[in-house]
């Protein structure tokens, strides 16, 4: 667990969209679908080689492959007409041929990247010669030079840029990585660092007939997005996030999570992202112990007090009737980015955090027009949150990543500024009127800083009225009912009887006349 004493701001972000020409509709899969089943199935290709009862098994398998991609995708939150792939794999171009050899690879690679890093710089006004720091992910797609050369390469960066690309590490290192590079930029002072974080679908894509590995085909993405960092304090104005906690857990150790998201080759030697059975159960795991590790810095006091008060019963008393603490994190956070591998996974996200829907729309809205665009995916969210809703100065942000190994990340930001900005991302869903504009709440600033020159009003009225009555008071004579010290004996001068001095109007009643009668009361206490 690591707390950001040394401020480190996110400058900015630029997430990749893709050519209208790479969407995805589901006439291209249907399409590209039914052409497999009859080069597959026997009934369509009446082979000679099959008995009339190996036809029918093969046809039937080869429908049911054909059914159960349309189960998953169905279920996935996907939209039918609008996410990304690259011509390589694309079934509107490529049909039932897809290309997976690492020249298309690298021309995804390079359109995805190139494209949101080019994006960044055109939105900041920085130069490459600005970077002093690179930082590149990509889990299935490892070149040689790598893709932060690739980077260095097509921008022209300087000599001294220190590049490092990660790989193999899955959907969770677009939050997870950015452990390296605030770590970097505590490490160099006054420097920028830009995090590239992408998923080249092209090497990722399966060919064959294992539904562990068929379920990435239908749920995996084109996109790419560049994040810009800084240590700098002269660039801490224009930034829009500063990081003040972050927290990853790693469970490899055990073989349970080490092995239930791998890619690897399946029966037959083709290459796939196998998914195990129990994906739910060991992310769920990592996602726990990072949540309670974060929880002590963004929980209110209520909810850490519940929390305390259901530990003593469940450990100290031994209760067994009491179930396990479950914050609401939604009473805490204004917006939650969550890694969208799916909408089940975003349910069961939802319901453990407690968040309301209104907390899950943005993973949402990133499934269903985007896909899972592994590491990315947490920063369209973010994308999606400015564009579509907005984030209001010092609003508290939660990015959630998870991904294979078990690795969970978690990164809390604070924004220093209001962002309503709509990124090129999501210009089409707020042109489409899926945009809400931040409440206006100067009135109710205005109410309390009127509140504010009103008690200050008051304060003065009261400190000119003492002032007043001190002089009209004079200097203090005899207590009340105390007699007279002059000569003559039997009454005072001015009149008094009973040999008492009169007393001159005492503040008390002339506050009681200025005050009103409730606050008055407040004050000095209930009349005689």
């Amino acid at each position: 667990m690591a707390v950001a004493s040394d401020p480190v701001y996110l400058l900015d972000f630029y997430c990749f969209k893709p050519p209208e020409e790479l969407v995805v509709t589901t006439a291209d899969v249907d399409k590209a679908w039914n052409e497999r089943r009859k080069a597959e199935g026997s009934i369509f290709a009446q082979s000679a080689a099959y008995t009339p009862e190996e036809a029918a098994r093969v046809d039937a398998e080869a429908q049911d492959i054909i059914d159960f991609q349309a189960r998953v995708f169905h279920k996935a939150g996907l939209a039918d007409n609008a996410t990304y792939l690259p011509k390589s794999i694309h079934p509107k171009y490529c049909g039932n041929n897809p290309k997976t050899d690492l020249n298309s690879a690298a021309d995804e690679c390079r359109q995805a990247i190139c494209g949101a890093v080019e994006g960044l710089f055109k939105k900041t006004g920085l130069q490459p010669k600005d970077i002093d720091i690179l930082v590149t992910t990509c889990s299935i797609y490892c070149p040689t030079p790598s893709i932060a050369s690739m980077v260095t390469n097509a921008f022209g960066m300087r000599k001294d840029v220190q590049a490092y690309h990660l790989g193999g590490m899955g959907c969770s290192n677009g939050v997870v990585g950015m452990n390296l590079v605030a770590d970097l930029l505590k490490a160099h002072p006054n420097c920028n660092a830009l995090f590239v974080t992408n998923e080249t679908t092209t090497p990722a894509f399966y060919r064959g007939k294992d539904k562990h590995r068929l379920v990435t085909n239908v749920l995996f993405r084109m996109g790419a997005a560049a994040i810009l960092m800084t240590n700098k304090p002269a660039l801490k104005k224009k930034a829009k996030y500063v990081l003040q906690h972050r927290c990853r857990v790693q469970l490899s150790a055990s073989d349970a999570a080490y092995k239930c998201i791998w890619y690897g080759p399946d029966d037959e030697g083709l290459n796939g992202i196998y998914l195990g059975l129990d994906v739910v159960k060991e992310a769920s795991q990592g996602l726990t112990i990072a949540m309670t590790k974060i929880g002590r810095y963004v929980l209110n006091w209520d909810q850490i007090g519940a929390y305390l008060r259901n530990y003593l019963q469940r450990v100290v008393l031994k209760r067994p009737d009491v179930p396990p603490y479950q914050p609401a994190f939604g009473e805490c956070v204004d917006h939650f980015l969550i890694h969208a591998g799916g909408a089940k996974v975003l349910d069961g996200i939802g319901k453990n955090l407690q968040l309301s829907e209104e907390h899950l729309w943005p993973s949402r809205v990133v499934l269903r027009y985007y896909g899972n665009v592994s590491s990315s995916t947490t920063w369209y969210t973010l994308a999606a949150v400015e564009s579509l809703r907005g984030v209001r100065q010092g609003d508290r942000v939660l990015q959630i990543g998870v991904g294979s190994g078990i690795k969970c990340g978690v990164n809390v930001w604070k924004a220093l500024r209001t962002v309503e900005e709509v990124h090129d991302a999501w210009a089409m869903r707020a042109e489409a009127g899926d945009r809400t504009r931040l409440p206006d709440v100067s009135h109710g600033l205005r109410h309390v800083g009127l509140r504010l020159i009103g008690w200050a009003l008051l304060g003065l009225l009261l400190a000119l009225s003492y002032a007043i009555m001190a002089r009209v008071a004079g200097p203090a004579g005899p207590a009340v009912g105390m007699p007279a010290q002059g000569g003559g004996g039997g009454v005072a001068s001015g009149g008094s009887e009973g040999g008492v001095v009169a007393a001159a109007p005492g503040y008390e009643q002339v506050l009681r006349l200025l005050l009103p009668p409730l606050l008055g009361d407040r004050l000095l206490g209930a009349p005689a």
